[in-house]
């Protein structure tokens, strides 16, 4: 086999596990910070929390370009009036709030998108097309860390994101997931130390069985990340520890059904 077909076979297979994720990704609900939706093989919606409501301030490490006090007083101020020299420095200076190269549009232009972030949240568009080879990261609403990416700019937000993770594609394939934790990142104020934090009151609140498919669907995508991710990654053991709470929620959910249905059983039984 030559070593271009070879590298052309690595590529497909690639492009293949990546589609996969998008799959698995797009079907579940309950994460903290994120909330995916399928659409298509190819195109995962992604509406990404602006700022962590958790966090308290009080225990946030001051910083002499922006204290937690002066983001307090700027929450209510309307995200596309924030300019770029009010953003904390790790935003300003990191290059990954670039644009890409024009000519990569994605198979749903922006003029066209109808979905809507929601309240506090940012939409990105995470396309893995077999035309391009490799996935890329598209905007889809304003936020106070992408300041060139405004309203009604469909030229701008039609080009992808400069991703570290997309753009070391070539040469070190990466994971889904490592696309939705750079998003986050750049996303969440302050970043969050797990990006893949999952929302376990959500999970708690669903009927028994929602509650034992969605847990189980959870905690096969956390296994899945930290058995095929990069467990140097510094979200790893948080994932671990998520991944043993959704585990004891999978098995409580499955319990409380058997007791439900032994109960029903009873129940027929005495009629």
């Amino acid at each position: 086999m030559s070593s271009i077909t070879e590298n052309t076979a690595n590529t497909m297979k690639n492009l293949e596990e990546f589609l996969g994720d998008l799959t698995i990704l797009g079907s579940l609900q309950g994460f903290r910070y994120f909330q995916p939706w399928l659409r298509g093989r190819e195109e995962l919606l992604l509406s990404v929390a602006n700022e962590d409501i958790g966090w308290q301030p009080a225990s946030f490490p001051s910083s002499p370009d922006i204290s937690p006090s002066d983001w307090d007083r700027r929450s209510d101020t309307p995200l596309n009036t924030l300019s770029p020299p009010e953003l904390p420095l790790s935003w300003r200076s990191r290059p990954a709030c670039g644009q890409s190269d024009g000519g990569l549009p994605p198979a749903s232009p922006c003029d066209r998108e109808l979905s809507n972030p929601g309240p506090g949240c940012t939409l990105f568009l995470v396309g893995c097309y077999a035309r391009y080879g490799q996935p890329y990261a598209w905007v889809r609403s304003a936020h106070r860390s992408l300041p060139w990416a405004r309203e009604g700019d469909g030229d701008t937000r039609d080009t992808p994101l400069k991703l570290d993770s997309t753009a070391h594609w070539h040469s070190n394939a990466v994971p889904l997931w490592d696309v939705v934790a750079e998003l986050v990142g750049l996303c969440t104020w302050p970043p969050p130390h797990n990006p893949f934090s999952v929302d376990l009151p959500h999970l708690h609140s669903l009927p028994p069985t929602l509650r034992f498919l969605a847990s189980g669907a959870t905690a096969g995508f956390l296994q899945r990340l930290l058995v095929h991710g990069d467990r140097g990654r510094p979200y790893c053991t948080a994932v671990a520890m998520e991944l043993e709470a959704v585990n004891r929620l999978h098995i409580n959910a499955l319990l409380e059904i058997q007791r439900e249905r032994e109960r029903a059983r009873e129940r027929g039984r005495e009629r």
